[in-house]
């Protein structure tokens, strides 16, 4: 009896168009749109060698030799060098061949084209020769002796920091978007709750008036109801991470059956969300659904769906309504499985979800 009901309400839920759309295929139309805005712009920018010219230099010229030893990386030179007349410098950073120039002597004089970065660039490495040199100059007056060891403190780069990645994993700002966006779809079962709740409670539809007067225990009906709408909910969200995963090419980590948890619990908490609405709002179907789909929106763009500046802001000034946003711990949840080894903030995150859960199953029961 109880299996053929639930494979009953499995048959009617998936001939839901409506909401089989915002479940799983809005998803997948909004990743797809996702993935040709983030095609180019998550791509690291190449660093390009600056094209400057030095003026009056000589084969000795210090400066000349402090600029060729400048290096972006072990293989890239900060600096592409020509040494010309003034006359030929001025017409080369008209004509925007080079970025600047500098006219050597006892202090270096600086032409820029511009105020860019590449412009600014130029510039602190003159700043910083000019005060190494007259380092040079007061020491010199004071200790010649030492002016070797100076002049080699002055070369060295050394760096006091280094940047690890324990994970092996690159930072990818873009899946921020990705993970607040199934975070959405999730909770999109709400729509499924809302469609449960009017379907078995009388005063919300006629079918329900009709369903009441059934030789069925309702306790019985409204278990087969629900699991049949978490059902339908997880297997919507399954193909949206299908097509996500293996079509384009989103990384949700080695992690898969907590992937897979997130979003189950996810989809039962939105399913509860919805069925809890429909209990406590007395209008129409149509206008919860309208209420419903607001609020998750607005849930998940303070969980980073439109700007993932606005989730760590959130976190930062009111960390107790991340606690309690479904849509906030799932992209949490998802989060941390792909960039830290250690499970404790996962396992934090799903039990708050499971205590959001239960709480609007509570508010559910008792407005019933």
């Amino acid at each position: 009896m109880i299996g053929r009901l639930f494979l009953m309400r499995l048959k009617c839920l998936f001939r839901d168009k409506e909401n089989v759309f915002w479940s799983a295929l809005f998803p997948i139309f909004l990743s797809f749109v996702f993935s040709l805005v983030f095609a180019n712009i998550g791509k690291e920018e190449q660093f390009a060698t600056i094209d400057i010219a030095i003026v009056n230099a000589n084969e000795q010229s210090e400066i000349v030799n402090s600029a060729t030893n400048l290096k972006y990386d072990s293989d890239t030179p900060l600096f592409d060098i020509v040494k010309v007349d003034e006359k030929e410098a001025q017409d080369l950073l008209k004509k925007g061949k080079i970025k600047g120039y500098i006219i050597d002597g006892e202090k270096p004089s600086l032409y820029l084209g511009g105020s860019g970065i590449e412009e600014t660039i130029i510039k602190s490495f003159v700043d910083s020769y000019i005060q190494t040199m007259k380092k040079i100059e007061v020491v010199a007056g004071i200790a010649p002796d030492k002016i070797g060891s100076l002049i080699e403190s002055a070369m060295d780069s050394t760096e006091y920091i280094n940047d690890t990645n324990k994970t092996g994993k690159s930072p990818d700002w873009s899946l921020i978007y990705y993970y607040a966006l199934l975070s959405l779809a999730c909770l999109y079962g709400c729509n499924f709750g809302i469609t449960e709740i009017g379907d078995l409670q009388a005063d919300k539809s006629a079918k329900g008036a009709r369903i009441s007067v059934a030789p069925v225990h309702k306790l019985k009906l409204l278990i087969c109801n629900v699991f049949a709408a978490i059902t339908v909910q997880v297997v919507c969200i399954m193909v949206a991470i299908g097509f996500m995963a293996f079509v384009l090419n989103i990384d949700f980590g080695t992690r898969v059956g907590y992937v897979v948890l997130t979003c189950v619990m996810g989809s039962i908490c939105g399913v509860s969300f919805g069925a809890m609405l429909r209990s406590v709002i007395h209008k129409n179907e149509k206008t919860v659904s309208a209420i419903a789909n607001a609020v998750v929106l607005f849930l998940s763009f303070l969980s980073g769906l439109m700007n993932p500046e606005v989730k760590y802001l959130i976190s930062d000034n009111i960390p107790f309504f991340s606690k309690i946003n479904p849509s906030n711990l799932i992209t949490d949840s998802l989060y941390y499985l792909y960039y830290f080894d250690s499970m404790d903030r996962f396992w934090f995150n799903v039990m708050c979800m499971g205590a959001v859960t239960v709480l609007f199953m509570a508010i559910t029961y008792f407005a019933r």
